[in-house]
């Protein structure tokens, strides 16, 4: 599939996301506690800091212009902005909860990949005005890759 040039820069930021996931999910598998730890401590203190512009620029212009698009559209993006808030909760837990760091590292993997064959192919429903918005906004921002 064909990525709209409005989305690379937040698609490049999913990589990113994605690649966190399956460190997530792989740590817990193998039984890394030392790497559990960290990763622990790293999402917990960075994750808002690191994802929260991108965040801000889906839920500014993608979902609220999509959501105007169609109810199916509205409620797609209504649940995006749920698992935001979720993600951030669970990042901030981690310290606490590390036992939760492979939800955390499942949902974030599902939410990337939500977006990314569910949401962003409905870009050609935008004005090329608001295309120019999407694109304006995350080229304020490059979300530092501190995980990989």
């Amino acid at each position: 599939m064909k990525i709209a040039g409005e989305l690379l820069i937040l698609t490049r930021e999913h990589h990113s996301a994605l690649s966190l996931a399956n460190k997530c999910v792989n740590a817990v598998k193998a039984k890394d506690e030392v790497e559990i730890q960290t990763l622990c401590e790293k999402i917990s203190q960075n994750f808002k800091m690191d994802f929260s512009e991108h965040f801000e620029t889906e839920e500014s212009t993608i979902f609220a212009f999509l959501s105007e698009k169609s109810a199916d559209l509205a409620r797609l993006c209504d649940d995006l902005t749920l698992e935001h808030q979720q993600l951030y909760k669970m990042a901030g837990e981690l310290l606490d909860q590390p036992d939760s760091l492979e939800k955390f590292g499942k949902l974030l993997k599902t939410h990337a990949r939500l977006e990314n064959r569910e949401l962003f192919p409905n870009i050609d429903l935008l004005s090329p005005k608001q295309r120019r918005e999407i694109l304006n906004s995350s080229a304020k921002h490059a979300s530092a890759t501190i995980y990989e």
